[in-house]
C-alpha cells in the first residue's frame, strides 16, 4: 500500500508540474494577444492587478507571514519585483510585437539551462560536464531558430524580438537568484503577493502615460479575457501547480516537466494564433527539450 501511494503522490504531482508549464507555454500566447491590442505598460499593469486579486485570498490566510519582512527580505523582494516581473513582462511583450510566439516559447523554455550558466557565475554553483552539455544543446536550438529565420524572418524586427524574449529569459533567471540570495524566511504565496504589489507599484507611473492615449473602453471584450487569464491564471495558478506538485516529484522529473512548456507554446501558437510551424521549429524545440533531459538527468 505504501508503494501505491507513493506512485499516486508521484503521478498527482506530476501532472501539476506538467500543466503549470502549459499554461506558462500558452501565457506566451496570451502575450502575443496582448501585445498587438494593448501598450506594453498598461497591459502588464492590468495582468498584475487581476493576480493580485486572485492570490489575495491565499494570504489572507498567510497574513502573520508580513510581520517576518525585514530590510534585507524587502530589498531582494524589489529585485526580484523589478527583474523577475516588471522587466519580464515589459521584454516578453515589446519582443512579441516583433518575433512569433512559436520563437519566443522555445527562447523561454530554455531558462533553465541559462540558470545553469548564470548560476554557476552568480552563485559559484558547480557545473557538471552534463549540466554545461545540456546548456550547449539547448542554446543550440535557441540559435538554430533565430538563424533559421533570417533568410525568411516572419517581422522585420524578428532577431530584436526575439533578443528581448531571450532579455527576458535571463531576468526571469535572476528572480530564482535573489530569491535564493533572500534567506527565505516568507513562504511562497507572501513572497508571491509582494512581488506583484511592488511590481504594480513601479509599473503604475508608465502605465498611466498609457492610459492617456489608451483609455479603457478602447480594450475589448477578447482584450479583457486575454488580461484576465494572463495574471491570474497564467501567473498565479500555474505558479500554485508548479509548488505543490514539484514537492511531490524528485527533482530531476521537474527538469523534465518543462518540455511541456515549448510544445505548449508551439501547438498553441499553431491552433490559436494559425502561425506555420515548419521543420526548423520541431529541430529547435527538439534541441532544447533534449539539452533540459539531459541537463538535469
Amino acid at each position: 500500500m505504501p508503494a501505491i501511494a507513493g506512485e499516486r503522490r508521484e503521478i498527482r504531482g506530476m501532472v501539476e508540474v506538467v500543466l503549470a508549464m502549459v499554461l506558462a507555454g500558452s501565457s506566451v500566447v496570451v502575450g502575443k494577444l496582448l501585445s498587438v491590442r494593448i501598450p506594453v505598460f498598461l497591459s502588464a499593469e492590468l495582468s498584475l492587478c487581476f493576480a493580485l486579486l486572485a492570490i489575495l485570498p491565499a494570504q489572507i490566510a498567510r497574513r502573520r507571514e508580513l510581520l517576518l519582512l525585514g530590510k534585507r527580505e524587502l530589498s531582494f523582494m524589489f529585485l526580484q519585483a523589478l527583474f523577475g516581473i516588471v522587466l519580464f513582462r515589459v521584454f516578453t511583450l515589446y519582443g512579441l510585437h516583433f518575433t512569433t510566439a512559436a520563437h519566443a516559447g522555445l527562447i523561454t523554455s530554455a531558462s533553465p539551462a541559462v540558470m545553469t550558466v548564470i548560476a554557476a557565475v552568480a552563485l559559484k554553483e558547480r557545473m557538471s560536464a552534463r549540466g554545461a552539455a545540456g546548456a550547449a544543446l539547448a542554446m543550440g536550438g535557441i540559435l538554430l531558430i533565430n538563424f533559421s529565420g533570417i533568410s525568411a524572418p516572419p517581422h522585420p524586427g524578428f532577431l530584436w524580438g526575439n533578443l528581448l524574449v531571450l532579455a527576458a529569459t535571463v531576468c526571469e533567471v535572476f528572480l530564482t537568484i535573489f530569491r535564493k540570495s533572500s534567506g527565505g524566511r516568507v513562504g511562497s504565496i507572501t513572497n508571491t503577493t509582494v512581488l506583484v504589489a511592488m511590481s504594480a507599484v513601479m509599473l503604475l507611473p508608465f502605465a498611466l502615460l498609457d492610459l492617456r492615449s489608451f483609455p479603457l473602453d478602447r480594450i475589448e471584450i477578447v482584450g479583457w479575457l486575454a488580461l484576465f487569464y494572463y495574471g491570474a491564471i497564467a501567473t498565479v495558478i500555474a505558479y500554485i501547480l508548479w509548488g505543490h506538485g514539484a514537492l511531490l516529484i524528485p527533482a530531476g522529473r521537474t527538469g523534465i516537466a518543462t518540455a511541456a512548456m515549448p510544445l505548449s507554446a508551439l501547438i498553441l501558437s499553431a491552433i490559436i494564433l494559425g502561425e506555420k510551424l515548419g521543420m526548423v521549429h520541431a529541430a529547435g524545440c527538439a534541441a532544447v527539450i533534449a539539452g533540459l533531459a539531459l541537463g538535469r538527468k
